[in-house]
């Protein structure tokens, strides 16, 4: 295929054909374009450069730093889980890739799927788990009180601590439905359809539009 990068001298441009080109190639159905599959390929193929010509995957760091760059997700523990959340990547057989240091290609557009995405299920399965940080498939008051932390911060302890109390209780008479003192994913999906501003209760997990329309452009998400 023609050149993508006219950055890259003609060996790189034919590497990067063949070793992404074919991977395209195999992937699964996408939101995505082959062209703009290859499209966001350059961009993770430009970060893997910089960790060595021999280097085969994008480090977690990276795509730590991109999330929080272009994406604005800067709270630590959500950048964090997220992180986790799309670098694990099971259908990755290599010995040398370990999800707790690299990002495959699969997982990389598989992330901007789904922050392109308008799909409502698929967009709760995702914040879902990256609030679910032990993967239980429900979030206990220790859980929620965690990100809820960060919600308040002053010098006036006791002030502070009521805060956050009212919080909790307040998230759980929302999304408690059966007072188990557990928040499933089934009820977190139900007050969700009901409530869709609810969808990122305990902290920001999608970027904005105008983050995505700076991203879209550089990957040239032209359909998106």
């Amino acid at each position: 295929m023609k050149d993508l990068d006219l950055t890259l001298d003609y060996m790189e441009n034919a590497r990067f054909n063949y070793v992404y080109g074919t991977a395209v190639a195999r992937m699964e159905a996408s939101i995505f374009s082959t062209l703009e599959k290859l499209c966001i390929s350059m961009i993770y193929h430009k970060f893997v450069l910089r960790e060595g010509p021999r280097t085969r995957y994008m480090t977690v760091q990276q795509l730590s730093g991109f999330i929080r760059m272009m994406f604005k997700i800067t709270d630590p523990r959500i950048n964090h889980r997220i992180v986790k959340t799309i670098s694990d990547d099971p259908n990755c057989v290599d010995p040398k890739f370990h999800p707790d240091r690299h990002c495959t290609l699969n997982s990389f557009i598989k992330m901007l799927a789904i922050y392109f995405s308008n799909d409502l299920d698929r967009r709760m399965r995702f914040a879902f788990s990256v609030y679910d940080e032990d993967g239980y498939g429900f979030m206990n008051r220790e859980t929620v009180m965690r990100y809820i932390d960060a919600f308040f911060t002053g010098d006036d302890e006791d002030e502070i601590f009521e805060m956050r109390a009212d919080m909790l209780e307040l998230l759980f008479q929302k999304f408690d439905k059966d007072k188990d003192l557990l928040i499933s994913f089934e009820e977190y999906c139900d007050t969700v359809r009901k409530q869709p501003e609810l969808l990122e209760f305990l902290g920001t997990v999608f970027p904005s539009k105008n983050d995505l329309d700076v991203v879209g452009l550089c990957c040239n998400l032209h359909t998106h």
